[in-house]
């Protein structure tokens, strides 16, 4: 592996041939089904607990940590298949990977500006219903994440399998 200089040593991680087992179209599928899953699940019990009495109780806490604790691999295992093509500095990126960042970026604009406007809208419908702040900034949080890992999803979910011989250091 040939290293650049201008290369940071993040983007020299996500170029390394030790992790093309993630750059496989079925882990791709199921790093961005579990990240999807687990952002519903999360959502869920915010409205679950916004809806009682206490609103921050105990088991929410200990399920939003746990359930932000466990996005963590998973946004790693996606990272590692798109070769961090959102999370790097544009100059580590070659003429393909800044194609594919703005076809994705494009791609869920729309859906994308519709999750952050729907963010604000349920956080303050949480406020004006049931008076509860902190769950209405988990939910706003929550749906504003979906909406900035949207790119990433549709990265991860669109982009054709890499050869195996492929070198891109």
């Amino acid at each position: 592996m040939s290293i650049s200089p201008e290369q940071t040593y993040l983007a020299r991680t996500f170029d390394d041939g030790r992790y093309a087992w993630a750059r496989s179209r079925q882990v791709r599928h199921l790093a961005v089904v579990a990240q999807a899953v687990l952002l519903a699940a999360l959502v869920a019990c915010t409205v679950l607990a916004a809806m009682t009495d206490d609103g921050w109780s105990t088991w929410f806490l200990v399920v939003w940590t746990a359930g932000m604790v466990a996005f963590i691999p998973l946004h790693s295992v996606l990272n590692l298949g798109i070769r961090g093509v959102f999370d790097r500095s544009d100059r580590s990126l070659d003429e393909h990977q800044r194609r594919q960042h703005e076809q994705s970026l494009g791609a869920t604009v729309w859906p994308s500006l519709a999750l952050h406007l729907a963010a604000w809208c349920a956080a303050v419908a949480v406020v004006a219903l049931t008076g509860h702040v902190t769950p209405a900034l988990c939910l706003g949080f929550l749906l504003w994440f979906a909406g900035w890992i949207l790119p990433s999803w549709n990265l991860a979910w669109t982009a054709p399998d890499e050869p195996a011989d492929a070198d891109f250091c």
